[in-house]
């Protein structure tokens, strides 16, 4: 079995319509999975870093949000544009994107 070196949850949760939080998976939550999960695979390292769906990480407001573990960085305001630089900034070489992130104060 290989173990897996990182693993990023990105929400898809749908709320419903008229909620006053922002909805991850209509403002391109699954797209940007799809995208990712594709990229990761493309350079070959689906067998160290794992891209799955989450339901709501409950970090609306930020939306679309992902999680990456074992650190535990959280990044919002994702699209398909800024995919790349998350896998190559933070899942391959190890450093936060801070204009991503989600922090206590922002």
């Amino acid at each position: 079995m290989n173990k897996l070196k990182k693993h990023i949850f990105i929400c898809e949760n749908i709320r419903e319509a008229g909620s006053p939080k922002k909805s991850c998976g209509l403002n391109g939550g699954k797209e940007i999975r799809e995208q990712m999960k594709n990229r990761i695979g493309e350079l070959g390292l689906h067998k160290t870093i794992r891209v799955n769906s989450a339901g709501c990480l409950g970090a609306c407001n930020n939306g679309p949000v992902a999680v990456v573990y074992p650190k535990g960085t959280w990044y919002g305001s994702l699209t398909t544009e800024n995919i790349e630089e998350i896998i190559q900034t933070d899942l391959i070489n190890g450093e936060v994107v801070t204009e991503l992130e989600i922090t206590d104060d922002k």
